[in-house]
């Protein structure tokens, strides 16, 4: 199982100016201090990046990682 952070989706970014308004801030303080404040790079997570673990689970030569997950974030992880 892949278990992505925050990938800048559609939704994601509809998600952005809504927060902004609710919590009274900027939209670049809503990314940086709300959804990537516990990142360790500040970035989102992109969809090469869930490719990524996506082709190394698929090319893995045995069936020793049945039934793993792995959390594919830049560090940041659901509290």
């Amino acid at each position: 199982m892949i278990c992505p952070g925050f990938v800048r989706t559609h939704l994601v970014d509809k998600q952005i100016p809504e927060q902004a308004k609710t919590l009274g801030i900027s939209e670049d303080e809503v990314i940086k201090n709300v959804m990537l404040k516990e990142t360790v790079d500040g970035e989102f997570t992109t969809t090469q990046d869930v490719a990524h673990v996506a082709l190394m689970f698929a090319a893995f030569p045995t069936n020793a990682l049945t039934g793993q997950s792995l959390v594919v974030s830049h560090g940041w992880c659901m509290q």
